[in-house]
């Protein structure tokens, strides 16, 4: 019997001794599950709020007309500030509207647009490319196929010249900038006014081209072709 009883002890012992060595291993393993599951909850959490992490952004509050100029007096009532989903703003989106001052529109721009860098051109810019810009005027009459007459500021043109004994046509000026267009009465025709034809223009030349601007103007050779941006 007391035999029996050692053998006994010794399988309880040995029993206990084993259930002592898996009971770290069972830990170790529980807390690794839990730092894993901790893990993906975290990226998770990050991937959630990340897909909805919003910023600002300018909105234009009407159509803006290719060559509307911003001023710091008009510019806070065509923009407003929105939040939107970050995947939603395109690159080079405007975060400060103050940089837009002096610059005009590019292109037209539809009401709701995101405003971006791209869309709009610093005024001086034309400007940058004539070492002593001047100021040309002519009456629409003069220029034979003024685009009808729908010419506006920020318009961008190429002036001809032509022979009438050769019959042909030599570019003279290219890539001229309309200054300003005036309607019959004098005032001056808004980018926005699509309709109304222009009496006369104002275009940006070379100083030293302003004198064969006006005679080729004078014996009525110029012709006007607009460029389609």
């Amino acid at each position: 019997m007391e035999k029996g009883q050692e053998r006994e002890s010794h399988g309880r012992h040995r029993d206990g001794s084993g259930r002592k060595r898996i009971l770290p291993g069972l830990v170790l393993a529980a807390f690794a599950a839990a730092l894993v599951t901790y893990t993906v909850l975290v990226n998770v959490e990050k991937n959630v709020l990340s897909a909805y992490e919003k910023a600002g952004c300018w909105v234009l509050t009407e159509t803006l007309e290719k060559g509307t100029e911003l001023t710091a007096d008009n510019i806070g009532g065509l923009f407003r500030q929105e939040q939107v989903d970050v995947r939603h703003i395109p690159q080079g989106a405007v975060t400060d509207l103050q940089t837009l001052v002096g610059s005009q529109a590019a292109i037209t721009i539809p009401l709701g647009s995101m405003a971006t860098h791209t869309m709009f051109r610093d005024t001086g810019d034309c400007l940058a490319a004539l070492d002593h810009p001047v100021i040309a005027g002519c009456r629409a009459e003069d220029l034979y196929q003024l685009a009808s007459g729908i010419l506006r500021g920020g318009d961008r043109i190429h002036i001809y010249t032509v022979d009438e004994e050769l019959g042909q046509a030599y570019l003279i000026w290219e890539d001229v900038t309309v200054h300003q267009a005036f309607d019959s009465s004098g005032n001056l025709i808004p980018p926005q006014d699509t309709i109304s034809a222009a009496a006369r223009i104002n275009v940006l030349l070379e100083e030293g081209d302003a004198g064969l601007f006006y005679s080729e103007l004078y014996k009525g050779s110029l012709r006007v072709v607009k460029l389609w941006e």
